[in-house]
């Protein structure tokens, strides 16, 4: 069975990151993670950096899940962990200058892209 029968999700985030705020947000996104990381249907992550002009950095997570059915109680988990740690992400990237933008894929392989 591929991956995409299976139902399982792809989170891709992009961030834009000047590099002064790069030690703070890296603390918000080490929390997140570690949050999800303990959810059942989390599967794994990888954190990507690349210098994307001058003083500016690009950031890209890339998180996998089980299928949709765990998306919420994820997300619900993470804002639960904020919520209790006084955490407004959203206006704490926006004092930090983060510009992102988020994206659910789902997997595919060649095979299924072959005519049958």
């Amino acid at each position: 069975m591929s991956e995409i029968r299976s139902g399982r999700v792809v989170r891709v985030n992009r961030f834009s990151v000047p590099e002064e705020a790069r030690p703070e947000f890296m603390e918000l996104l080490e929390r997140t993670h570690r949050v999800m990381r303990e959810q059942p249907g989390f599967i794994d992550d990888m954190i990507l950096e690349q210098q994307a002009g001058a003083g500016i950095l690009s950031l890209i997570t890339i998180i996998r899940f089980e299928g949709e059915h765990v998306l919420q109680p994820i997300i619900a988990a993470v804002a639960k962990s904020d919520r209790e740690a006084g955490i407004d992400r959203q206006a704490l990237s926006r004092d930090l200058g983060v510009e992102s933008h988020v994206g659910f894929y789902a997997p595919i392989t060649f095979r299924e892209l072959l005519p049958a």
